[in-house]
C-alpha cells in the first residue's frame, strides 16, 4: 500500500512543476567613490569643497529608494539629500569649525529597501594648524676690525623661532668667503629657538666695507625666507715700515723711485718724506712704490719716510739720505737667489753678485761684451769699476752690467774667507766709501726662470741626446737626469786666468767643494758639478739624478748645500 502511495505523490509533483516560481537574488548596492578625504587648515575662511557620492544598484530593475546614516554621530559631517533613489548622487560636506587639529573618521552607511544589504563610504577629515611664522633676530649684523688687531672679530648670533608648529630651515651665506654661519640646518620648536653662530674671516681683507647676506629658508613656514644683512668694516691699522730701497740718492739726482716694505700698507696710505706727500703706487699690503722728486734731492741731508693710514697715527720713520755726488753702496746679494742677509752681506769666491745702491753708474744700463775671451773689469764712459780688497791690494771684479742703482759682477776668486772685508765702487772718477762684507767658502743660489730666485728653477731635463726646459708641462721623470744652474759655489779648479775669463773645456773647471742636493726633501745623486763652457767661472752646472722615491708634483723644492751653506728653499722643479 505504501509503495502505491509514493508513486502517486511523485506523479503529482511532476505534473505541478511548471506552475511553481524559482526564488530571485536581491540587487546589491555600490558607492562611487567609496572613500572621501577632506583637509582643512585652522583659520582658513573657505570650507573644503563638497564632494559627491553616486549610489548604484546591480542589475536593470526599478530604482530603489535609499537612505543614509552617519556612523558614529559626527556633527561636522553633512550629507544632502539624506535619501534618494539609486542611480543618483548625494553631496558630502564638512564643517570643521571649532574642531582642533587632528584626524577625524566617520562612515556614511547607505541602505535601500529590497536590496541585499547596506554599503558604506569612509570619510577622513584632516585638520591642520596654520603654518608657523618664522622669525629671526636681530634683523642685521655689523662687524668691525682693524688690520693690526691680533684677534678676529667676536662671533655674533642669530635666533630663529617659530610661533606654532615646528619648522625646519636651512641657512646660506652670500657676499664673500669671509662670511660663515653655523649650523647650516636646524629645527625650531615652540619655546625652543635655534641659535645660529655667525663668524667672519678677515684674512686678506683690505680696508673698506664688505657686505654679505644670511638667508634662512623654511619650506613649511608661512614666510618662506628671511634675509639678514651683514656688514664687515675693515679699518687700516698703523703702518709699520721695515725697509726703504734704495735708502739713498746722490745730490742732484733725478726723480728716484723707492720701494717701501712693511705691513699695513694700503691703496689709501699716504707716503710722506718729512711733511711732503709723495706719489705712491700700491703693490701689496707689504710693498709700496713711491717717487722722491728731484726737487727734494738738491741738498744733502736726510728725509724721513713715513706712512699715514688715517685716522691712525703715522708709522715709524726710516731715513732716506741725500749723499754727496758719487756711488753709494746699499747692499750685496747673490744674483741668482736675491736672498738678503739678515745682517752683513756675505760673498763667496767667484760668486756672481748684484750690488744695489745709488750713483753706481749711468741712468741707462750698459751691458758688458766679453773681449779676448773675458769680461771687462771697467765698463762705460765715464767708467765704472768694482774692487775687492785682497791682501791689502784692490782687485777689480769682472763686470756684467752697470746702471745707476745696480751693478752685476763676479767677485774675484781670490777674495779671502773672513769677516769685515772691504769692497768699493768707482764711477765717474768718484770712489764710494768702503763697504763691509764677510767672505765665506760658498753662498749658493739657484737661478730661476723669472730671475727672482723664486718659483720654477732654470733647469733642463736631459734625455740623451736632447735637452728640454723643465716646467709644470714638461716635468722630469723620477730617476731621470736634471740640470741645475747656480752661482756662489765657491772655488773651482782650475781657476780662470785672468779673472773674468770664460770657462773652457780643456780641462773643464770643477767645484772644489762637494755639493749635496735634495729635491722634495729626498736626496738626489750629484753626477757632476762643473763650470759652464763659454760662461763666467762663477756659473756652475749641476747634473743630478732625480730621486725615484718622489711623488709626482709640479713644485718640488730644490735645495743645494755647499760647504755648510744652503740655497734658500724657494726654487722648485716639476717631477712626473
Amino acid at each position: 500500500m505504501y509503495r502505491g502511495m509514493s508513486i502517486r505523490i511523485a506523479l503529482a509533483a511532476t505534473l505541478m512543476a511548471p506552475f511553481i516560481a524559482t526564488p530571485q537574488a536581491l540587487p546589491t548596492l555600490s558607492l562611487t567613490p567609496s572613500a572621501l578625504s577632506f583637509t582643512y587648515v585652522i583659520g582658513t575662511t573657505a570650507l573644503p569643497a563638497a564632494q559627491t557620492v553616486t549610489v548604484k544598484r546591480s542589475g536593470s530593475g526599478t530604482a530603489l529608494d535609499f537612505t543614509t546614516t552617519i556612523t558614529p554621530v559626527s556633527p561636522w559631517l553633512i550629507v544632502t539629500p539624506p535619501t534618494g533613489k539609486t542611480g543618483t548622487a548625494f553631496n558630502v560636506r564638512v564643517n570643521p569649525t571649532s574642531l582642533t587639529a587632528g584626524t577625524y573618521l566617520a562612515s556614511i552607511d547607505v541602505d535601500a529597501t529590497g536590496s541585499a544589504g547596506a554599503v558604506s563610504a569612509t570619510v577622513v577629515l584632516i585638520i591642520k594648524n596654520p603654518p608657523p611664522a618664522m622669525s629671526a633676530t636681530p634683523a642685521s649684523l655689523a662687524f668691525s676690525w682693524q688690520t693690526d688687531s691680533s684677534t678676529s672679530p667676536t662671533a655674533q648670533t642669530i635666533t630663529v623661532s617659530t610661533d606654532g608648529e615646528p619648522l625646519s630651515f636651512g641657512v646660506a651665506t652670500t657676499g664673500g668667503t669671509w662670511l660663515a654661519a653655523t649650523p647650516a640646518v636646524g629645527v625650531a620648536l615652540a619655546g625652543s629657538p635655534v641659535t645660529i653662530t655667525v663668524t667672519v674671516d678677515t684674512t686678506g681683507l683690505l680696508p673698506g666695507t664688505n657686505t654679505g647676506k644670511i638667508t634662512i629658508t623654511s619650506t613649511n613656514a608661512s614666510n618662506k625666507t628671511i634675509s639678514i644683512g651683514v656688514t664687515l668694516t675693515v679699518n687700516p691699522g698703523t703702518a709699520i715700515l721695515t725697509s726703504v730701497w734704495p735708502n739713498a740718492a746722490p745730490l742732484g739726482a733725478a726723480d728716484t723711485t723707492i720701494t717701501i716694505r712693511g705691513s699695513h700698507l694700503f691703496k689709501a696710505s699716504i707716503v710722506k718724506a718729512n711733511t711732503t706727500d709723495l706719489t705712491a703706487t700700491w703693490i701689496s699690503t707689504g710693498v709700496l712704490l713711491a717717487i722722491v722728486p728731484k726737487a727734494m734731492l738738491n741738498a744733502q741731508g736726510t728725509l724721513n719716510i713715513t706712512i699715514l693710514n688715517s685716522p691712525q697715527p703715522a708709522s715709524n720713520q726710516l731715513p732716506f739720505t741725500i749723499t754727496a755726488p758719487g756711488p753709494q753702496i746699499q747692499t750685496i746679494v747673490n744674483a741668482a737667489s736675491f736672498a738678503v742677509a739678515s745682517a752683513k752681506p756675505v760673498v763667496s769666491p767667484g760668486e756672481i753678485i748684484s750690488i744695489f745702491g745709488s750713483g753706481l753708474g749711468p741712468t741707462t744700463a750698459i751691458t758688458a761684451t766679453p773681449s779676448n775671451n773675458a769680461f771687462p773689469t771697467t765698463l762705460g764712459a765715464p767708467a765704472a769699476t768694482v774692487e775687492f780688497e785682497v791682501n791689502n791690494a784692490w782687485v777689480a771684479a769682472p763686470l756684467i752690467f752697470i746702471q745707476a742703482n745696480q751693478i752685476n759682477c763676479q767677485a774675484p776668486f781670490t777674495i779671502p774667507i773672513g769677516t769685515d772685508l772691504n769692497m768699493r765702487v768707482t764711477y765717474n772718477a768718484i770712489t764710494s766709501t768702503s763697504f763691509k762684507y764677510d767672505g765665506v767658502a760658498a753662498e749658493p743660489g739657484l737661478f730661476t726662470v723669472d730671475s727672482s730666485g723664486r718659483g720654477q728653477a732654470a733647469a733642463l731635463n736631459y734625455v740623451a741626446p736632447s735637452f728640454s726646459l723643465n716646467s709644470a708641462n714638461n716635468a722630469v721623470a723620477k730617476g731621470g737626469v736634471l740640470i741645475l744652474y747656480l752661482t756662489g759655489g765657491g772655488a773651482i779648479n782650475p781657476l780662470p786666468t785672468p779673472e773674468g775669463a770664460l770657462s773652457g773645456t780643456n780641462p773643464l773647471p770643477v767645484l772644489v767643494n762637494t755639493p749635496s742636493v735634495t729635491i722634495g726633501g729626498d736626496a738626489a745623486s750629484v753626477i757632476s758639478a762643473t763650470a759652464v763652457p763659454g760662461a763666467l767661472g762663477g756659473l756652475t752646472q749641476l747634473n743630478v739624478t732625480v730621486p725615484a722615491s718622489l711623488k709626482a708634483a709640479k713644485d718640488h723644492t730644490v735645495v743645494v748645500s755647499i760647504a755648510g751653506r744652503a740655497t734658500p728653499a724657494t726654487a722648485t722643479v716639476a717631477v712626473k
